[in-house]
């Protein structure tokens, strides 16, 4: 059940990052398509890490990364965080 509720909040969280995005694509509510394909590989990284074997803290810290920097904290976390 708690996997469940802390994947809401992150669904949301997500939601909202992409909501603050608009400035930066100028394309709309976070960018459209592009917004929207960054939050499903957001999304994918985040239930990813969710399921790795990193301690609490590494998971918190790549969740909370890619939360806040949506693509740069994506391509960060495919690039060293693997």
């Amino acid at each position: 059940m708690k996997v469940r509720q802390i994947l809401a909040v992150l669904l949301l969280l997500s939601f909202s990052t992409l909501a603050l995005a608009d400035p930066f694509f100028g394309y709309g509510w976070g960018g459209g398509l592009i917004g929207l394909i960054i939050l499903i590989l957001d999304i994918i990284a985040i239930v990813e890490i969710v399921g790795s074997g990193k301690s609490t803290g590494e998971k918190v810290l790549w969740i909370v990364i890619i939360l806040l920097l949506p693509l740069i904290g994506l391509i960060l976390y495919y690039l060293l965080g693997r």
